[in-house]
């Protein structure tokens, strides 16, 4: 696990790619939460939040990266 994190931190491209992927994740999601809303079920609800703590994550990481050059 400690080569990934390193592998990611060291590599903007993967970084940014990460970051990205994360954002449309949760364009995708909201769409779907919002554009179908007659019932949000309990693990709809914590998907949701646990895709918005990837993206809080990946965001962090990426402003760690760019402060260590």
């Amino acid at each position: 696990m400690s080569k990934l994190y390193r592998f990611i931190t060291e590599n903007a491209l993967m970084s940014m790619l990460i970051v990205l992927w994360l954002m449309s994740l949760v364009t995708a999601i909201t769409l779907k939460v919002f554009f179908d809303p007659p019932d949000i079920p309990a693990g709809t609800v914590a998907a949701y939040g646990t895709v918005f703590g990837g993206v809080t994550i990946a965001v962090g990481v990426w402003k760690w990266r760019r402060e260590q050059k």
